[in-house]
């Protein structure tokens, strides 16, 4: 961290609710899809891959609304925290949280070619999921870095 030690109090917290912010994000992506039902998250991802919930496009814009403004701005919160690395190249920075937005967008739009039928399968919408968030869980951990010494 530059000259700032006492940032580490607030970033650290940040830390810990993102994560959790995430986690309960892909809960309650699931719990839809048939977790409440199943009890078996093997079992929610091979219905999810083979026939998921279908939607409208209104629900697709009730969803996407919200999700878009929510996802882009704990990106930008998350990515600003690495202005003060010190230990985290600006780059890597720069084109991590770049990659974040596209797959943000992915995760976000892969029901849009569910719904108009370009694709069948749910497994779009696990993968754009996955890489989601394992890039955020990136992040998060470049800025844990960022606060070690």
């Amino acid at each position: 961290m530059k000259r700032y030690p006492r940032y580490r109090i607030p970033i650290g917290y940040m830390l810990l609710f993102a994560f959790f912010i995430v986690a309960s994000g892909i809960w309650l992506f699931l719990l839809p899809q048939g977790l409440s039902e199943t009890g078996s998250l093997t079992a929610t991802l091979q219905q999810l891959g083979q026939k998921p919930v279908l939607k409208s496009w209104q629900q697709f814009v009730e969803i996407a609304t919200p999700h878009l403004f929510a996802m882009g701005a704990l990106i930008f919160i998350v990515a600003h925290f690495l202005l003060f690395s010190t230990r985290v190249p600006r780059y890597f920075s720069m084109r991590l949280t770049l990659w974040l937005y596209i797959a943000a967008l992915a995760d976000i739009f892969a029901y849009a070619l569910i719904i108009a039928g370009i694709v069948t399968s749910g497994w779009i919408k696990l993968a754009a999921l996955a890489i989601f968030a394992l890039l955020f869980l990136i992040l998060l951990g470049a800025v844990a870095i960022s606060l070690s010494q």
